[in-house]
C-alpha cells in the first residue's frame, strides 16, 4: 500500500511527533510511505524519518495562503497512484482537501484534527474547515470529546472516527525514583502559551504556600513561543515569580528538551492544567513512564485520568481547585502513589501503542478503499468505527 502523509513540518510539536510515529509505523509494516511538508526548515524529527528511509517531498511556504503548496499537492494527487492520503492539522487538511477537489482524485483522504474545538479562535475559519471536510473521506479526532463535537455537523456524523495517539513503549518500563524526601517535585511540559495556563498554576502555588508554609519544586520544559502574546505571558509569569521569593527558588525553566521520558522518571507527578487539548502527548508519555498526572478537567482528561486511578483532575480556571488537586495527591501514601503509577503504565500499554494506532489506520484505509467512489460516504457500522 502506498501512503502519502501530509503535515506542515517535522518540527517538535505533538502533531508532528504523531505523524512521524504513524509514518514510521506504516513503513515498518511494509507499506510504501512518503511525507509532504511545507516548512522544511523545522526539522526536529527529520533524522528519525530519514532513518526509516521515508522520502520527504518539500515545498517552502511563506506567510499566508500558498498557491505553490496547493498546486504541488494537486499535481501529486493527479500523477501519483497513492492508496491513501493522511493529513494532520487544520491548515494541511485545508490544502489536502482543496487539492483532492481540484485533482478530482479518487484516492481516499483521511484528515485528522489534533486539538480541541476551543483552539480555533476564528468562527469563520472553523466553519470553513468544517465545510471542506465534506471532501474528505474520513475525519479523525485523537480525542473522544472532539469527535463528539465534530459529529454535531450533519455531514460529518457518518465519517468521524476517534483514533488515540500511538507511542513506541519500551519494555520494561523505565525505573522511577523512589525517594521519600520532601519537597515533592513536579514536571510541567508545554510551550509557553496561554493554552498551557501558566499564570493560574503560579496563582495556585502561591495559594499552596500560604496554606502549607512550604512549596514543591517545579520544572517547566518547553519552548518559548515568539508571538507577542506569548512573550508577554512569559514576562507576566516572571513578574509573578519575582513577587514570590520561595516560589522563584523552587521554579526551574528547562527550555525545549528532547529527554522528556527521562525527566518523567525523576518527578513525583506531571502537572498539566491546560485550558484545552486534543489528546496531549505529554500525558500519554507520563503514563508510559508510570508517572501519575494532575490535569485539568477538560476534553478527554477525565477519561484518561479516571480519578483517582491515575491521578487527579482540577478546574483549570480555579487556582483553588489546582491547589486542592496537588494537596490531594500529596496526602496519599507512597503506596497509593505507586499504584497510580502502575495503573498509568498499564493503561498506556493497552491503549497507547504505535501498534494499536497503526492497526486502526490500516483498518480505516481498508474500509475507505472498499467504497465505490470518493464522494460516497456510507455510514460505518459500530464494528467498523475506530472509536474507543
Amino acid at each position: 500500500m502506498k501512503v502519502l502523509c501530509v503535515i506542515d513540518s517535522l518540527g517538535s510539536g505533538g502533531a508532528q511527533r504523531q505523524m512521524v510515529n504513524l509514518s514510521c509505523g506504516l513503513k515498518a509494516r511494509g507499506h510504501e510511505v512518503e511525507m509532504f511538508v511545507y516548512f522544511p526548515q523545522f526539522s526536529f524529527f527529520r533524522p528519525e524519518v530519514e532513518a526509516a528511509q521515508i522520502p520527504i517531498r518539500e515545498v517552502r511556504k511563506g506567510r499566508g495562503f500558498s498557491f505553490k503548496v496547493l498546486f504541488t499537492l494537486t499535481s501529486l494527487l493527479r500523477k501519483q497512484k497513492f492508496d491513501a492520503v493522511i493529513s494532520f492539522l487544520s491548515v494541511p487538511n485545508f490544502y489536502s482537501e482543496v487539492a483532492k477537489l481540484l485533482a478530482w482524485s479518487p484516492t481516499p483522504l483521511i484528515v485528522s484534527e489534533r486539538n480541541s474545538s476551543l483552539s480555533e479562535p476564528s468562527r469563520f475559519r472553523s466553519s470553513l474547515f468544517g465545510c471542506l471536510h465534506y471532501f474528505a473521506s474520513a475525519v479523525v479526532a485523537n480525542s473522544k470529546s472532539h469527535a463528539d463535537w465534530l459529529c454535531k455537523t450533519p455531514w460529518l456524523r457518518s465519517k468521524t472516527y476517534t483514533i488515540y495517539n500511538g507511542y513506541n513503549i519500551p519494555q520494561p518500563a523505565s525505573p522511577r525514583h523512589t525517594s521519600n524526601r520532601l519537597p515533592f517535585h513536579y514536571l510541567v511540559v508545554g510551550r509557553i502559551h496561554k493554552q498551557k495556563n501558566g499564570l493560574k498554576l503560579i496563582e495556585a502555588l502561591t495559594l499552596y504556600a500560604a496554606q502549607n508554609l512550604a512549596l514543591p519544586s517545579i520544572s517547566w520544559a518547553g519552548r518559548q513561543e515568539t508571538d507577542d502574546e506569548s512573550v508577554r505571558l512569559r514576562k507576566d509569569m516572571e513578574k509573578r515569580l519575582d513577587e514570590q521569593k520561595l516560589l522563584k527558588e523552587r521554579w526551574e525553566w528547562l527550555g525545549e528538551r528532547n529527554d522528556i521520558p527521562k525527566l518523567l522518571t525523576k518527578c513525583d507527578a506531571l502537572i498539566h492544567v491546560s485550558l484545552y487539548e486534543g489528546l496531549p502527548n505529554v500525558v500519554c508519555e507520563a503514563f508510559i513512564a508510570g508517572c501519575p498526572v494532575i490535569a485539568s478537567n477538560v476534553c478527554d482528561h477525565p477519561l484518561l485520568i479516571n480519578e483517582p486511578a491515575r491521578g487527579f483532575v482540577c478546574d483549570p480556571q480555579s487556582p483553588e481547585s489546582i491547589c486542592n488537586a496537588i494537596e490531594r495527591f500529596e496526602s496519599q501514601s507512597n503506596a497509593e502513589r505507586a499504584v497510580q503509577g502502575r495503573n498509568a503504565r498499564a493503561y498506556a500499554e493497552t491503549n497507547l501503542s504505535v501498534r494499536k494506532m497503526v492497526d486502526e489506520y490500516e483498518k480505516l484505509i481498508a474500509i475507505l478503499r472498499k467504497r465505490p467512489s470518493w464522494t460516497s460516504h456510507k455510514k460505518p457500522t459500530s464494528s467498523q468505527r475506530a472509536d474507543r
